[in-house]
């Protein structure tokens, strides 16, 4: 009996300290889909709330309708969609709060990576997720003080389109290529590194990378016709690699060792082994790498990474 109790009061303290660490969320959304050829969509039934770690709630109304819009298209085929596995319950709280705008831009972002952390999303997972919502999710907004949030948001079926979404093939290859080199950096580093900029690492979440993340958003925007030395690392997608990895395994193949040298030396500092290569025809494979986005190009990456949420 002793035993039990013991075992009951160390789960309780770490469920408890989980939920202090990220928040909770209350409840499961009780809610149904709505079928779309396009685009999958979810219609709560009632209100679906998420406590974050301050005891600020976040409440998503009854009747709000979400599609996972917030979370850029490009990242459903590389990590999984919205409503898939783990994501569902943090998409939902970002989707009505990037409608309604009611509270801080990065506080949003950031209660959805807490959210994702809540609901048992790893934390590298949770960075590269992170990472795909500000680098191509919806566009910096202010929030206005005297404005009342819609309730719902969102009752309709209209998919809003992306910046990503509404750029040319050849602008959503370089995002698709800047966003798989900031997949494989977080993976190989655990989540600690966005970004390698200049020769120099970016950690997540600081500061640096949320002005890094600003100003790669502010390059597709320009078709990436910016300082090149400025967008750090890229790489392509091959349909081999996308095909090596089941769903929900680890998102894209991490660097090898010795291709980054300024993350070898990250690695090496702060004494991190370097993630199991994936195996493609019987050896190592190693990503393509490059610091020139002009190099990229659509013939790089699968036809369904492009085409997928897109309207030519």
């Amino acid at each position: 009996m002793r035993v039990v109790l013991l075992l009951l009061i160390f789960f309780g303290s770490s469920t408890a300290a989980l939920c202090q660490e990220y928040g909770q969320f209350v409840g499961n959304p009780d809610g149904s889909f709505i079928s779309d050829p396009d685009r999958p969509q979810f219609k709560l039934n009632r209100p679906f709330v998420y406590r974050d770690p301050n005891g600020l709630e976040w409440t998503v109304p009854a009747g709000e309708v979400t599609d996972g819009a917030s979370i850029p298209r490009f990242a459903w085929s590389l990590v999984g969609g919205p409503f898939d596995g783990p994501y569902l319950d943090a998409a939902i709280i970002h989707d009505y709060y990037c409608c309604t705008k009611s509270r801080e831009y990065y506080s949003t972002h950031h209660a959805f990576w807490m959210g994702m952390r809540a609901a048992g999303v790893s934390d590298t997972m949770a960075y590269i997720m992170w990472s795909a919502v500000r680098f191509g999710g919806p566009a910096f907004w202010s929030v206005d003080p005297s404005a009342v949030a819609p309730v719902p948001c969102r009752t309709d079926n209209v998919a809003a389109k992306s910046l990503y979404e509404m750029s040319d093939e050849r602008t959503r290859a370089i995002a698709i290529g800047k966003f798989a080199g900031m997949a494989r950096t977080l993976k190989t580093s655990g989540g600690k590194v966005l970004d390698v900029v200049d020769g120099k690492a970016i950690l997540a979440q600081t500061d640096e990378a949320e002005r890094h993340l600003d100003f790669l958003r502010g390059a597709m925007a320009k078709n990436f016709n910016v300082e090149q030395d400025k967008l750090g690392l890229f790489s392509m997608v091959s349909e081999e690699e996308l095909k090596g990895y089941e769903k929900y395994a680890v998102p894209l193949s991490p660097w090898a060792e010795g291709q980054i040298p300024a993350l070898d030396t990250y690695m090496k500092t702060e004494k991190l082994t370097f993630p199991k290569a994936l195996q493609l025809n019987g050896a190592d494979y190693r990503p393509y790498v490059t610091n020139d986005a002009f190099k990229l190009q659509t013939t790089d990456f699968p036809d369904k990474l492009l085409k997928d949420g897109t309207k030519e």
